[in-house]
């Protein structure tokens, strides 16, 4: 039996190649990768140190084997990483030999090896086999994912478009909710997924209210406590549409949908929450709607100053809103600022927003968006 010794270490290629020889193998040596592909075609056991000149041993692993799948192949290596391990594997190492040498169990590594050469020849196969269904099953997970996101985000679009379609002012003041929702989470130090989630979700706040008659929804004048109370049902309606879904960002408007009129003190419908039992989400898009609430112009009120607005969501901190969504929403004033004035300057007829108030003369922000 032949066996090809590939190693840059010349005190190690020397001390097994001599203790192979007298132990009756046919040894060839060489120190380089390329070399050593060309040979692995005449030998039956091949044995490559990590670090070569010309090409790594795992290269020459992954080529001896490709050339010749019947030759043994082991790593000779001093390195434990698991990254090395499973590159080596990955390529088709049949073993693993450690430096320093036991020139002992080499033999008996090598020996039994070629007795049961079959056995590597079929495990070989079947993992080349088996990496080629893995990268077919991702390359199919990877398109099917593509294809579902881009779904995703289309039904998102048509969600929020329905908007525009029962009311015209409502489209406009949910993306900018959407923003405002997103940099608030960013600044409060939330991670990049609920970010993206919730900048997605918080347009669908009141997708409910495609379930209120036209003549509530659309009303001009101020809503009787009667009227006030069928609008109120816009987070329940929104809910049961969202929440059958099983996407993370769906799932989050339904989420939003029900909670973004509820408020820190208790004081919030429709089921009466406060502080920490309701969700962030809520929390932060309650903040982002009510702000865009009183900043926009309507029908049946005049819109406030950013000034005004900032300083109203800070006095109801710890009453109506979060402490902390508060805290960095108002870290975001500048920005905030300078995104509205640009707004306003781009399309100074925008009546975008929302606020209303009952009959009873209760405050309603938020209310028709």
């Amino acid at each position: 039996m032949t066996v090809l010794i590939v190693e840059d270490d010349e005190i190690t290629r020397e001390t097994i190649g001599k203790y192979l020889k007298l132990s009756g193998f046919d040894v060839v040596e060489t120190t380089d990768g390329r070399e050593a592909v060309d040979l692995s075609i005449k030998v039956d056991v091949a044995l490559v140190g990590i670090k070569l000149p010309g090409m790594s041993g795992i290269e020459v692993v992954s080529e001896i084997k490709h050339r010749k799948p019947s030759c043994v192949v082991f790593i000779v290596t001093a390195y434990t990483d698991r990254d090395i391990i499973r590159k080596s594997i990955e390529a088709g190492a049949d073993d693993f030999i450690k430096k320093p040498v036991n020139l002992e169990l080499l033999k008996l590594k090598i020996t039994h090896a070629l007795r049961n050469r079959v056995f590597h020849l079929y495990r070989n196969s079947y993992l080349r086999s088996l990496k080629g269904k893995l990268q077919f099953m991702e390359k199919a997970a990877e398109e099917f994912f593509t294809e579902y996101e881009d779904f995703l985000f289309e039904v998102l679009d048509i969600l929020k478009t329905l908007s525009e379609y029962r009311d015209v002012e409502t489209y406009r003041h949910t993306e900018r909710v959407g923003w405002l929702s997103g940099r608030i989470a960013e600044e409060i130090g939330l991670d990049e997924t609920f970010v993206t989630e919730i900048q997605f979700a918080a347009p669908l706040h009141d997708i409910g209210k495609i379930g209120i008659p036209d003549r509530i929804l659309l009303k001009p004048g101020i809503l009787t406590p009667e009227e006030f109370e069928i609008m109120k049902q816009h987070t329940l309606i929104g809910f049961r549409i969202l929440s059958r879904s099983s996407s993370p960002i769906l799932r989050m408007g339904a989420e939003i949908a029900l909670t973004h009129h509820e408020r820190w003190n208790g004081s919030g419908y429709p089921k009466g929450l406060k502080g920490k039992e309701i969700p962030l989400s809520g929390l932060i898009v309650a903040v982002a709607d009510s702000f865009d609430a009183m900043v926009s112009k309507r029908p049946y009120k005049k819109p406030k100053s950013l000034e005004e607005a900032f300083q109203e969501i800070e006095s109801l901190s710890g009453e109506l809103y979060s402490p902390e969504v508060v805290e960095a929403f108002l870290a975001l004033e500048r920005e905030i600022s300078e995104v509205y004035r640009r707004v306003e300057n781009e399309d100074p007829t925008d009546d975008s927003g929302d606020s209303h108030k009952s009959s009873s003369g209760e405050s309603v922000e938020g209310l028709r968006e």
